[in-house]
């Protein structure tokens, strides 16, 4: 997956712009420019992230809420505790309490939490139904907000999948 990702990046750009890109992305669009050209002086390893989640369904199995983009698994890590809401709680907890696909120190004194791989290539229909009603706790405008989100997930993932059928390499 060394350069799929500058492929991925420059297939998206092709589409909009590097300024929509960059937006997307939550970086600079000199940030985009630099790296398309290949003249970028810094790390590339957050763009590289934010691609492979964002624009080829790199995902990771979340502890706390399942499959997730990787780059928002990036994002939950950096967030700040605030004690508000729950949910931003116990993902502060788990990604500084061992989980496998934090870069964060453990810095809780837990165990390791040990995550079991969804099936691979499987969606599971029924459970990220309930996954959505749970977090929803019976506020319907959130429940409609959670399955427009996962919708727009499982669009993408059939857009990178054709995408990826279309410009197969053999």
């Amino acid at each position: 997956m060394s350069e799929q990702w500058l492929d991925a990046l420059r297939e998206r750009v092709s589409q909009s712009s590097q300024r929509k890109v960059a937006e997307e992305l939550g970086v600079s669009a000199a940030m985009v420019n630099q790296a398309l050209k290949g003249t970028y002086g810094g790390n590339l390893d957050t763009l590289r992230t934010k691609v492979e989640g964002a624009y080829l369904d790199r995902c990771v199995q979340c502890p706390v809420l399942g499959r997730l983009p990787v780059h928002e698994c990036e994002e939950n890590q950096k967030r700040p505790f605030t004690a508000s809401n729950p949910q931003r709680v116990r993902l502060y907890r788990a990604c500084r309490a061992g989980c496998p696909h934090s870069r964060l120190a453990s810095t809780a004194t837990t165990q390791r939490i040990d995550v079991q791989p969804a099936e691979e290539g499987r969606y599971l229909l029924e459970q990220q139904l309930a996954y959505c009603e749970r977090m929803a706790a019976g506020d319907d405008a959130r429940h409609v907000e959670l399955l427009r989100r996962e919708l727009r997930q499982v669009a993408q993932r059939l857009n990178d999948l054709l995408w990826q059928r279309k410009y197969k390499r053999t």
